[in-house]
């Protein structure tokens, strides 16, 4: 195996080289910047922005492809590249309907992407409230009927305020809004729309209905109104639909003519205006005419989609809630995604910028993907990520330079034991009671008699490469091994072949010791060279430097992970020459970039500072000399522990 150690002597040559030169270019450039404030100041924004990256969590919404139902965002071969492709091992994935916002979208249309609101402020709900108060307080015959007119409109427009509700505290001021719009229609003495409507065979006063809907899902609301005519008017419109004199329509939450109960409720809780309701087993639910608002929140973490729905023509029809999400966020954004597949910032239409910014800003702390697996194939998969300040999708072209696998050497040194054991000392017993009168206890004398004697030390050289894929480290390497005791490693020899004809890479054998010129014992090379053995003492193979060929493989902890940063917990498996033996062994240990020599700049190749513990076991095989010996208590195996501190980089 000298070849091997050779070649990596050559390989950490020339990273060391290349490492070399530039941790000599980043310290010349970290000079430059203490010399100019301003520099340095961005500099510290720079890294403050980094730094609030990491504290996010990656969300990336899967596009299925059309007619393609087996990749979606469960598929794990496409969560496996996208993981890759973005640096983001801890990236959580959702379904396209969570992103279709149609509810939470404001209806002015003067309002850009990036400032849309998302969801109801409270101040809206203080000028509802304000608005509600300074209108109860007049009496229908303080104004004319042209002026209830005017006044029903302008609250008409107040409704906006409140546009979405996805919360009980909402309820009460828009239920008392509807009221006062309702109030004032009445008072203006003109059943015309917008404020009345035909609701089946009846005409309503609309704004009258639909705080009655409100009412409907909770009845408490009408202790709010401390108007007796109004309650009134109200409650019978609450008790017609109470006893079913309005129709209904039923909204479907299945997908893809599929709806599984168990696992849509595992997901997702349903708030229908704000509260939450359950639905069928068929996944359906009746809903009055008029205007209701569909949240779906999801129970593991963030929002799914919102929905405000109005409708007053649509009897004995079904809307199916997540197919249409699915047809404009899925079918249709799509389409525009592929239109010009290539181009860093594809253009989109209204409705989609505006849902990708509102669904951004209802999960502040995330950064938000978009994956699309080209024509259902999950390693032809797309990513886009959604930029906040410009309210744009920017393309990703998979990692920090496109190839999905980290690297890294390293070098590292330490301290190992390869056995423990155990002593105990039988030369106590009771008859060595004190003789100062005190009592004898045995639980002390056996604590005193019994110790672990650590012996083997030896030191490790470890060069090491490693190759990570998200949070999977594989490494490989060779360790050499110093031993600090004055005999060395010991086993029998190893060759190639024996006097007994065995082929190549025989088991060893213990060659006998041929007589010199001198008379005296030779050497096992005398043996070697000689066309006999000649009988004499066993000769061992005695060395201070051992040799421990290795695989292993990790699960990176930490959002550097596919970077090759962060904490981590593997095993491995090695082969040692002396003893000669496998060794397995579990570890614990971190990678962290290496201070100072580490800048924005480095990209692929950042320079690190690595620690590693180690315990496990050295299994000697039935060959060698350790195998079944006295000397080790009959015990085969052969435990080891011991640290590593190293230096590297990735590349």
């Amino acid at each position: 195996m000298s070849w091997f150690f050779a070649m990596w002597l050559g390989l950490i040559g020339i990273f060391g080289a290349a490492n070399g030169a530039d941790t000599k270019a980043g310290l010349e450039s970290i000079k430059g910047k203490k010399a100019e404030d301003a520099e340095k100041e961005m500099t510290e924004a720079e890294k403050e922005s980094d730094k609030k990256k990491k504290e996010k969590i990656a969300r990336v919404v899967v596009l299925q492809w059309t007619d393609v139902k087996a990749t979606d965002y469960n598929d794990t071969t496409v969560q496996r590249n996208v993981r890759s492709a973005i640096d983001r091992p801890e990236a959580q994935f959702y379904p396209e309907v969570d992103l279709y916002q149609n509810g939470r979208k404001v209806k002015d249309k003067t309002i850009v992407p990036a400032m849309q609101p998302a969801a109801v402020p409270p101040q809206n709900i203080a000028r509802v409230r304000a608005a509600v108060d300074e209108i109860s307080a007049v009496p229908w015959n303080m104004m004319q009927p042209d002026q209830w007119g005017l006044r029903a409109g302008e609250m008409r427009d107040l409704t906006e305020q409140v546009w979405f509700v996805d919360r009980v505290e909402l309820r009460e001021p828009l239920f008392l809004l509807y009221a006062q719009i309702g109030r004032a229609a009445d008072n203006q003495n003109q059943n015309v729309p917008p404020f009345y409507e035909q609701i089946g065979d009846q005409a309503v006063n609309y704004y009258f209905f639909l705080a009655a809907t409100l009412a409907y899902q909770d009845p408490a609301l009408m202790n709010k109104l401390t108007d007796q005519e109004l309650n009134a008017n109200i409650g019978f419109i609450l008790q017609q639909l109470q006893q079913g004199a309005f129709p209904t329509l039923k909204i479907d939450f299945e997908q893809d003519d599929v709806f599984d109960f168990d696992e849509f409720t595992k997901l997702y809780d349903i708030y229908l205006n704000g509260i939450v309701t359950e639905p069928s087993d068929q996944g359906q639910m009746a809903i009055f005419m008029g205007r209701t608002d569909i949240y779906l929140k999801r129970k593991d973490s963030g929002h799914g989609l919102s929905e405000r729905l109005e409708v007053t023509k649509l009897e004995d029809k079904i809307y199916f809630v997540r197919d249409t999400a699915r047809k404009k966020m899925g079918v249709d954004f799509i389409e525009q995604l592929f239109l010009h597949p290539n181009e860093c910032t594809p253009a989109l239409d209204g409705d989609i910028l505006n849902y990708l910014a509102i669904y951004a800003k209802i999960h502040e702390k995330a950064d938000i993907y978009i994956a699309v697996p080209e024509d259902g194939n999950p390693n032809k998969t797309k990513v886009w990520r959604y930029d906040r300040p410009s309210a744009t999708l920017q393309r990703v072209g998979g990692g920090a330079d496109g190839f999905p696998v980290r690297f890294a050497v390293l070098a590292s040194v330490g301290v190992m034991y390869n056995w423990a054991l155990p002593g105990f000392n039988d030369s106590l017993s009771e008859d060595s009671a004190p003789t100062d009168g005190s009592a004898y206890d045995p639980q002390a004398d056996l604590t005193s008699r019994a110790s672990v004697t650590l012996e083997d030390a030896y030191i490790p050289l470890d060069f090491e490469l490693r190759g990570h894929y998200n949070r999977l480290m594989v490494n490989l390497g060779v360790e050499p091994g110093f031993n600090t005791a004055d005999e060395g490693f010991t086993e029998t020899y190893w060759m190639p072949g024996n006097p007994g004809g065995v082929g190549v890479g025989s088991p060893i054998v213990e060659f006998t010791t041929a007589a010199g010129d001198d008379g005296e014992l030779g050497t096992a090379d005398d043996v070697v060279k000689d066309s006999g053995q000649v009988s004499g003492d066993p000769v061992n193979n005695i060395k201070a430097v051992n040799r421990n060929v290795y695989l292993g493989v990790s699960a990176v902890l930490g959002r550097d992970a596919a970077t090759g940063f962060g904490p981590r917990l593997g095993g491995r498996v090695g082969w040692d020459n002396l003893p000669h033996a496998l060794q397995t062994t579990i570890h614990a240990g971190i990678t962290i970039p290496a201070p100072v020599l580490t800048t924005k700049e480095n990209g692929r190749v950042q320079p690190l500072v690595d620690i590693d513990i180690r315990g496990g076991v050295m299994w000697p095989f039935a060959n060698s000399i350790w195998h079944d010996d006295s000397t080790r208590l009959g015990v085969n195996a052969m435990p080891l522990f011991g640290i590593t501190a190293g230096a590297g980089t990735t590349f």
